[in-house]
């Protein structure tokens, strides 16, 4: 028999489970072309950045690659998750202490 684990709460889920399934890309929407855009000598800039990326050393390329996560949740997460799936609400109850 399989054992689940609410991925939120920490609670052992018996009988009703739940799934989110989430994953991010980075959205690529196409630039507009302009005027200037044509009359640039784009094979000097990309000479310029390979140039660029040559000469350092280390240089941190960003992983760009879909990322997908996978949560088991009970009742009572789901119903949460499902009123706010980003947690702004819960950022906002947040009261921190003037100090």
């Amino acid at each position: 028999m399989m054992h689940f684990t609410c991925d939120c709460c920490g609670t052992s889920i018996r009988h009703e489970r739940y799934v989110a399934r989430i994953e991010v890309s980075p959205a690529f929407d196409p630039d507009e072309i302009c005027e200037d855009d044509l009359d640039s000598d784009n094979l000097e800039q990309i000479a310029e950045a390979l140039h660029s990326l040559e000469t350092t050393d280390d240089f941190d390329l960003e992983d760009c690659s879909p990322k997908s996560f996978r949560f088991d949740l009970c009742a009572s997460c789901w119903r949460r998750y499902l009123k706010d799936p980003l947690g702004r609400d819960a950022l906002r109850r947040l009261n921190f202490s003037k100090n």
